[in-house]
């Protein structure tokens, strides 16, 4: 395992001071629900008509937990929004400025730094990683047929069950672990192509059926929360496929919705959501079990393909991203704001709403809030996580969040402060000369969200103080280790 004394030192000094202050308690078992591409329009309780589509189960979390209307991924694309939740950091201040990880790219997140999972294991938790992974496997260049550590085993999980990069990658394998699940020999064979033109990688091993995948991420899921005791805590993160491209639904989902395959993938999602819940009422873990469930970005629209599943259910009506501007990839709302819900029976209100604003790197630090006595004093472990615990209980408290930095496929970075929004127009670190075009002729953008809630007017030229204000505070925290 790749973990030094340093690491090890820190945890322990400060788990073991919260956890002694725990122990008297029953530490709640939290189970983190992660859905790619799953846009902020997707759920019935979040405007969703159920004339197109049903989300009973994920609605059922809002009903008996609460609903966030102003909760932000870090970034409006996949790895860094992964990165930052584990992390507790924004994902530009790794190695990764824009874009995400490839198939055959290297763990992006350093072996010593500690993740959630690192300090909810010290703290006495059983630990599994399940479902998409997408920040790469190994020092190097992961030889897939080897053991590809360091890997989710060495940032804190016992358990890890994964596709290691996308829907339908040109691996088209599951990791067990640090191997490939039911290698057989080293042998490769590439055959057919993905729904990325590349041809699959032809591993010696059971190959992913697409259709098939969020049943079987699903039974690993139930399979390993089967596996808990009331004796010690667990903490499950399930990170979906569903809705990510290509839009593959079951057998069984198939045909259920009203506006296509689409809204098919997200009943599919739905559906799972219902049978982790079913496990854990049945094993009689539901009254001290925390559950979450948000997405990586906003939804996905392939503007350029009108006949994709998903212009299809909105030309039905879905509004995938609600009334929000953009999508997946950009910089705009529609990017990354997403649904956040939390259930956590006798200790959050039964269908709360709350407006303050969160991102998903908050997660860290709210968890070790509930779980103990919150981060330690190292700048360094989730330095740009704020908890909003005191928001799950209704508990009086200034929102220790002053402003939130978000960022989009590009490395574009942005700035959210009250009601202000400012979009900068600086290239990140080593963006490549030759697809600078993206930022060419690029202007600044201010908008003012309380009126201008789908970014249509550009206050830059009215208010260029406040711009300059809002540059200032982007910099700042652009520049800083630490926004903590």
């Amino acid at each position: 395992m790749y973990r030094n004394f340093t690491v090890v030192l820190i945890l322990l000094t400060f788990s073991l001071i919260g956890y002694s202050q725990k122990a008297k308690q029953e530490l709640p078992n939290i189970i983190f629900i992660l859905a790619d591409d799953f846009g902020y329009g997707s759920l019935n309780c979040y405007g969703a008509d159920q004339n197109l589509l049903r989300t009973p189960h994920i609605d059922k979390l809002a009903d008996k937990g609460i609903r966030f209307t102003h909760a932000h991924t870090p970034a409006s694309i996949c790895t860094p929004t992964r990165y930052g939740f584990l992390t507790g950091r924004y994902p530009w201040r790794s190695s990764l400025k824009f874009g995400v990880v490839n198939a055959k790219d290297r763990l992006l997140i350093a072996p010593e730094r500690i993740t959630i999972a690192d300090l909810l294991k010290q703290r006495g938790y059983n630990t599994a990683a399940i479902g998409k992974w997408h920040l790469g496997y190994g020092k190097r260049s992961p030889d897939y047929t080897q053991s590809m550590s360091p890997g989710p085993l060495d940032l804190g999980f016992d358990y890890h069950f994964g596709v290691p990069q996308n829907h339908d990658d040109m691996l088209g394998v599951y990791i067990e672990n640090d191997k490939i699940y039911g290698l057989r020999t080293s042998k490769t064979e590439a055959y057919s192509r993905n729904f990325y033109g590349k041809a699959y990688t032809g591993y010696d091993a059971p190959q992913r059926v697409n259709k098939n995948v969020m049943q079987d991420l699903t039974d690993k899921s139930v399979n390993w929360i089967k596996k808990q005791t009331k004796h010690q805590p667990f903490f499950l993160y399930f990170a979906s496929v569903a809705v990510h491209h290509p839009i593959t639904p079951s057998d069984y989902m198939r045909g259920l919705s009203d506006c296509g395959p689409y809204g098919d993938f997200i009943q599919d999602l739905d559906l799972c959501v219902g049978r982790i819940m079913e496990t854990i009422e049945y094993m009689g873990f539901s009254e001290n079990t925390i559950v979450f469930f948000t997405s990586d970005n906003g939804g996905d629209i392939p503007f350029r393909k009108p006949d994709a599943p998903e212009n299809v259910a909105i030309k039905y009506g879905l509004k995938i991203n609600g009334d929000l501007r953009g999508d997946k990839h950009t910089i705009y709302e529609g990017g990354t704001n997403v649904p956040f819900i939390v259930k956590w029976p006798n200790m959050i209100k039964p269908g709360s709403v709350s407006n303050e604003l969160i991102n998903l790197v908050d997660v860290f630090s709210t968890l070790a809030d509930i779980t103990g006595d919150g981060l330690p004093s190292d700048k360094d472990v989730a330095p740009d996580s704020f908890s909003f615990s005191p928001y799950l209980m209704e508990k009086e408290n200034k929102n220790p969040r002053v402003s939130m930095v978000t960022a989009d496929a590009n490395g574009k970075l942005a700035i959210r402060r009250q009601e202000w929004k400012y979009i900068d127009n600086m290239p990140p670190e080593g963006f490549p000369v030759n697809k600078m075009n993206v930022f060419k002729n690029v202007k600044p953008q201010l908008y003012n969200l309380a009126k201008d809630k789908v970014e249509e007017e550009n206050l830059y030229k009215e208010n260029t103080p406040k711009a300059k204000e809002m540059l200032v505070e982007l910099n700042r925290i652009r520049y800083a280790k630490s926004t903590r």
